[in-house]
C-alpha cells in the first residue's frame, strides 16, 4: 500500500506539473492574443483615421467642386444682371480719363453714355455718365435733365461724385452747390473716415474759397448737434483732454531724488510740479501740429482716389452676389475648407465695418491717433476742438494746484523735521545733531555689556571658594585658583571689545551726521527749487496751448 502511495503521489505531481506546463501555455497563448488584439486595435485606429482623412479630403474635393460651379453660376448672373454696371463704371472713369488728356471725341463720348442710359434703367451712374457727356458737349439741357435723375436714383452718391469732378474742372461755385448738398446728407451722430478726408479738403482749400461758406454752416451745425446731444459732454471732452495731456507728464524724480527719498510730500510735489513741467512739451505738440505743413498737392491726389473708389463701388442691389462671390473665390483659395474660407470672410468684414463714430469722436480719434495719419487731418481736427482742447488743458494743470504743500516734511535715518522754505537749515541740522547724539549715547549705553562684571564677581567667588579649597582640600583648589584666572582674563578681553565697539557706533554716527545734513540741505534746495517753479507759474496765467 505504501508504494501505491508513492506511486499514486508521484503520479499526482506529474499531473500539476503538466497542468502548470499548459496553464503556462494558455497564459501565453492569451498574452499572444492580447497581443494580436492590441495590433488590431491600432490598426483600426489608424485604419479609421485614414478613413476619416480620406472623408475629409473628399468632403473638401466636393466643396471644392460645388464652389467652383457656383463661382460660375454667381459669376453668370453678374454677368447678366449687373454685367453693363460694370461697363458704366469703366466709361465714367474712360471718360474722366479722356477729358484730362483730350483724346476722344465729344460725339463718340455722347454716344456711348446715351446707349448705356438706355439699357441700365435704375442704377445711379448711368444718368451720371450722360450728365458728364452732355457737359462736355456743352449741352446745357441733357445735362440738368440727366443730373435730375440721378439725384432721384441715389441723391447722395450723385450729389459727391458731380462735387468732386467740379473740383477736378475748377467750377468752385458749382462743386459747393454739390457738397452741401453731400454734406446735408450726413449724420453728426455717424461720420465716417471718408467724410472727414472731404472736410479736411474743405478746410485745407483744396476746394476752393468757400465766398458763402455753406460748408462751415453744416460743420457748425454738426459739432451744436453732438454738443446738444448729452448734458455731460462738455464735461466728457474735457475729462478726455486732461487725460490726454496728462500722457505728457514729466516727473521730477530725476532733479529731485532726495526729496523722492526723504519727503513725506514729494507725491504731492511731483504731481502738480511735474504738470508744470511738461507745459512746454504739450504747447510743443499742438503747435506742430497747428504750423503742419499742408501738402495740398497730396490732398487733391486722395480726393481722386476716393472719387475713383466712389465710381468703383458696388451698387447696393449687386452687393449681396458680390458678397457670395467673395467666399466662394475663398472657398477655392483654401482647397474647399469652408471654416478657413469663414475666417477670412468675417475678418474682411470686420475690417470693412467701422464703427460708428460721431463727428467730434471722428475727429478725437485723428488727433490721439499716432500712426499714418494725414498731418492736415490733425490740423483739421485741432482747428474745431481747441475750445475743448483749452478746457482739458486749464483741468489738467490745475487739478493738483490745491494739493501742493507749503511745507515739507523730512524724514533722515528716523530724525523728523520741516522747513516751508528752507531757511532754517541751521536751525535743523542742529536738531539733527541733537537727535543723533541721543541715538549714539543710547546705543553706546546697549553695548556697554553686563559681562564684566559678571565675569568679576564670578571671579571673586571663585577667588574666595579656592581659598578655602587650598587649605581643606588643595587638589580643587587649585582648579578653582586657575577658573579665577580664567575669569580676570575673559574681563580684561571683554572690557578691549566694548571699547572696540564704542568706537565703531562713533564713527558710525559721525558719518551719518555728515551723510544726514547733506541730505537735509539737498532736500531743502530741491523743495527750494520746486518751490520756486511752482510759484513763478502761479504767478501767470495759464498758458494758450493752441495759438
Amino acid at each position: 500500500m505504501a508504494e501505491f502511495g508513492q506511486l499514486d503521489i508521484n503520479s499526482l505531481e506529474r499531473k500539476v506539473d503538466d497542468l502548470a506546463s499548459l496553464t503556462a501555455e494558455v497564459n501565453n497563448q492569451m498574452g499572444n492574443i492580447s497581443t494580436s488584439i492590441n495590433q488590431v486595435n491600432n490598426d483600426l485606429k489608424s485604419l479609421a483615421d485614414s478613413f476619416q482623412k480620406m472623408m475629409a479630403e473628399q468632403k473638401k474635393t466636393s466643396t471644392l467642386q460645388q464652389a467652383s460651379t457656383e463661382l460660375v453660376r454667381v459669376r453668370q448672373e453678374l454677368e447678366q444682371n449687373y454685367g453693363k454696371y460694370k461697363v458704366v463704371r469703366e466709361t465714367m472713369l474712360g471718360v474722366l480719363q479722356a477729358t484730362d488728356l483730350a483724346l476722344v471725341k465729344k460725339t463718340t463720348i455722347s454716344r456711348v453714355s446715351e446707349e448705356l442710359m438706355l439699357s441700365i434703367p435704375k442704377y445711379w451712374l448711368a444718368p451720371c455718365l450722360v450728365a458728364i457727356s452732355a457737359w462736355i458737349g456743352n449741352d446745357r439741357d441733357l445735362a440738368e435733365r440727366a443730373i435730375s435723375e440721378a439725384v432721384k436714383r441715389d441723391e447722395e452718391r450723385t450729389a459727391l461724385t458731380m462735387a468732386l469732378i467740379c473740383r477736378r474742372n475748377n467750377r468752385v461755385q458749382t462743386c459747393y452747390e454739390w457738397l452741401s448738398i453731400y454734406f446735408a446728407k450726413q449724420d453728426a451722430a455717424s461720420f465716417s473716415e471718408g467724410t472727414f478726408t472731404y472736410i479736411d479738403a474743405y478746410v485745407n482749400g483744396v476746394f476752393g474759397p468757400d465766398d458763402k461758406h455753406m460748408c462751415d454752416d453744416y460743420i457748425t451745425k454738426w459739432i451744436n448737434e453732438i454738443r446738444g446731444s448729452s448734458s455731460l459732454f462738455e464735461k466728457e471732452q474735457e475729462d478726455l483732454w486732461k487725460g490726454y495731456c496728462d500722457k505728457f507728464h514729466s516727473g521730477i524724480e530725476e532733479q529731485c531724488p532726495d526729496l523722492k527719498d526723504n519727503v513725506q510730500e514729494y507725491g504731492r510735489i511731483d504731481a502738480y510740479v511735474g504738470r508744470i513741467k511738461s507745459v512746454d512739451t504739450i504747447a510743443d505738440n499742438f503747435s506742430g501740429i497747428v504750423n503742419a505743413y499742408v501738402d495740398q498737392e497730396r490732398l487733391k491726389a486722395t480726393i481722386d482716389r476716393n472719387l475713383i473708389s466712389l465710381i468703383n463701388r458696388y451698387d447696393e442691389e449687386e452687393e449681396p452676389l458680390r458678397r457670395e462671390e467673395e467666399y466662394l473665390k475663398a472657398v477655392k483659395k483654401f482647397d474647399g475648407d469652408k471654416d478657413a474660407a469663414r475666417k477670412e470672410i468675417a475678418e474682411v468684414e470686420r475690417l470693412r465695418q467701422v464703427k460708428a463714430l460721431n463727428l467730434v469722436e471722428q475727429m478725437t480719434k485723428v488727433v490721439k491717433t499716432e500712426g499714418d495719419v494725414s498731418p492736415s487731418a490733425k490740423k483739421t481736427a485741432v482747428s474745431f476742438l481747441s475750445g475743448y482742447i483749452q478746457k482739458g488743458f486749464n483741468s489738467y494743470i490745475t487739478e493738483k494746484k490745491a494739493d501742493f504743500p507749503e511745507s515739507i516734511t523730512m524724514n533722515v535715518n528716523g530724525w523728523i523735521g520741516t522747513s516751508s522754505d528752507g531757511s532754517n537749515y541751521d536751525q535743523l541740522a542742529a536738531d539733527y545733531d541733537d537727535y543723533l547724539s541721543g541715538c549714539c549715547n543710547s546705543a553706546v549705553m546697549k553695548a556697554t555689556t553686563k559681562a564684566p562684571r559678571n565675569w568679576m564677581i564670578g571671579s571673586i567667588c571663585l577667588g574666595v571658594n579656592a581659598l578655602v579649597m587650598l587649605i581643606m582640600i588643595w587638589p580643587i583648589g587649585i582648579l578653582a585658583t586657575l577658573g579665577v584666572g580664567a575669569g580676570v582674563f575673559m574681563i580684561i578681553k571683554s572690557k578691549k571689545d566694548i571699547r572696540k565697539n564704542i568706537d565703531s557706533i562713533n564713527r558710525k554716527y559721525a558719518d551719518m551726521g555728515v551723510q544726514g545734513k547733506n541730505k537735509i540741505a539737498a532736500c531743502l534746495n530741491q523743495w527750494n527749487e520746486a518751490k520756486s517753479i511752482a510759484d513763478q507759474f502761479n504767478k501767470e496765467p495759464i498758458r494758450k496751448i493752441i495759438a
